[in-house]
């Protein structure tokens, strides 16, 4: 039976189901007689012109990215989702149920359709339609509308609402004319959404567990828990849109939270944790980050060792933007940081006054800087890998932990308790290799007040100490975050994410 000829049952079946309705439906008394009074036409359902209207709202542009799967899924002819013989499923009533939920956490009812969709509802189980809203243009807004706010809602909950990976790493553009001409400011391993998980979702409308499915897509961290009761029950603007957009970072899912001993680093608070959960205390302390034009990006990894009184081989990029175009050929400064230059190829150490700005420039000579006092990596530095080269580190400069503002490196993390960080991360802390650390900075051992006197011309200690297992390190980046004492940390937003993340969330 064609889809239009089965009209009558529908609208038989539609009017006993008004009779379940609240008495506000203004059809209550509609009898059957009644349907030789009224124009068929005007409540014929057409197949065809239901995928017509369908296909004008396919496209409008893709606010989320989960909207593109909501285009593929019509584009193919598929079935309909809600639309059935008796109206629209009642399944559609329990989205409306959780949809409205999530104005708890911030988001906005209007991200979800949610008053269009009560609106097309009421007039589909009332039969109010009319030319400007007629049954099929009704009856198409909305199965496609609930699909669209079906598959933000399960995407978005289950895996955030923007992708960090597309918003991060197409933020700032650099050169034009290489291959990959944007910074890459993420390096997290994120969870996704892809075909398989939407084809899951799809197929659980029509023959699976609906409300087990909602439940199991839902963030399940205790910080997701936290941001959103601290949501509801603060009443600050500031901090209610800090909570939104930390909640959305919070729907991130990463491997992070499956590890009992870690560094987690948040570049917004310029703060660092180091965690062990076997055990009750913890060890914090002030961090320097990079500067809004050379940002510390986000990523995780391992830190395999710690090496001690290391040179520094300035990156290229300093050696190209600074010290080049400045300083090329000026034997004073070169003498005063304490700055060598090495031929790549052969090894060959060149005189500062030979070296010209284009040999600097040209990639074939490496800037190196004696290790010990006055390095900037100062007496210790964490080396773990990543696609940066950026670490966690010591420096000369400790006056920089008593500023407020401390997004003022290059991109690597200066730490304020460098000894207290290795040994925080050793597997076991023997006095032996503590010593050995603090023998390496100039520190008297263990259980003596003696200090160390290095002897003129007497080669400082280098030395690598390796951590067995390896620790996992999180540099990320929360501008509100509940204190392990109690209470709320409010950061600044030092690279202006929040506002990026804001936009975002309320333009979907």
């Amino acid at each position: 039976m064609g889809f239009s000829r089965f009209f009558s049952l529908l609208l038989f079946c539609l009017i006993i189901v008004s009779c379940h309705e609240e008495k506000k439906n203004a059809n209550i008394n509609v009898q059957l007689d009644d349907l030789a009074d009224w124009n068929i036409r005007e409540y014929s359902l057409s197949s065809r012109k239901i995928r017509h209207e369908i296909d004008s709202l396919r496209l409008l542009p893709l606010r989320m990215y989960a909207d593109e799967y909501t285009r593929k899924y019509y584009a193919s002819g598929a079935p309909f989702l809600w639309i059935t013989r008796s109206g629209i499923d009642e399944k559609a009533d329990t989205l409306l149920a959780y949809l409205q939920k999530a104005s708890s956490s911030g988001l906005r009812e209007s991200n979800f359709y949610i008053s269009e969709l009560q609106t097309n509802l009421r007039r589909i189980r009332q039969l109010d339609f009319d030319p400007e809203n007629n049954i099929n243009a009704v009856f198409g807004r909305t199965e496609f509308l609930l699909t669209k706010a079906y598959l933000r809602y399960v995407c978005g909950q289950r895996f955030g609402y923007v992708q960090p990976n597309q918003i991060f790493n197409r933020l700032e553009q650099t050169d034009t004319t290489q291959k990959a001409p944007f910074r890459r400011l993420y390096d997290i391993e994120t969870e996704s959404a892809d075909q398989e998980f939407v084809h899951k979702a799809l197929s659980l409308l029509k023959d699976g567990n609906f409300t087990d499915f909602f439940r199991d897509i839902q963030p399940d961290n205790p910080l997701y828990r936290q941001l959103t009761d601290h949501y509801l029950q603060t009443q600050n603007p500031e901090t209610r849109r800090k909570a939104i957009v930390n909640i959305e970072r919070s729907r991130w899912r990463t491997p992070f939270a499956a590890h009992d001993k870690y560094v987690w680093v948040n570049l917004a608070a310029a703060t660092l944790y180091a965690v062990d959960e076997n055990k009750p205390e913890y060890l914090d302390m002030k961090i320097c980050i990079g500067s809004p034009k050379n940002k510390t990006p986000m990523l995780q990894s391992r830190i395999e060792r710690v090496d001690m009184n290391p040179y520094w081989n300035i990156p290229y990029s300093i050696v190209k933007k600074e010290i080049a175009p400045r300083h090329a050929g000026d034997e004073a400064y070169f003498s005063r940081n304490r700055y060598r230059i090495f031929n790549k190829e052969t090894g060959e150490e060149l005189p500062p006054a030979a070296v010209t700005s284009d040999m600097l420039t040209s990639g074939r000579y490496r800037v190196r800087q004696d290790n010990g006092e006055g390095n900037s990596l100062g007496r210790l530095i964490f080396r773990f890998p990543n696609n940066f080269s950026i670490y966690l580190h010591d420096t000369n400069n400790r006056q920089a932990f008593k500023r407020t503002n401390r997004a003022i490196s290059h991109g690597c993390i200066r730490i304020e308790k460098p000894l207290e960080l290795a040994v925080f991360l050793l597997n076991s802390p023997e006095e032996k290799t503590v010593n050995k650390l603090r023998e390496a900075i100039g520190l008297p051992p263990l259980n003596s007040s003696v200090p160390i006197e290095k002897k003129e011309g007497e080669q400082l200690k280098v030395g690598i100490q390796r951590f067995d297992p390896s620790i996992p390190v999180v540099i990320d980046y929360y501008t509100l975050y509940p204190k392990p004492d109690g209470g709320w940390e409010e950061s600044p937003d030092p690279y202006g994410y929040d506002e990026i993340l804001l936009k975002k969330l309320e333009a979907f």
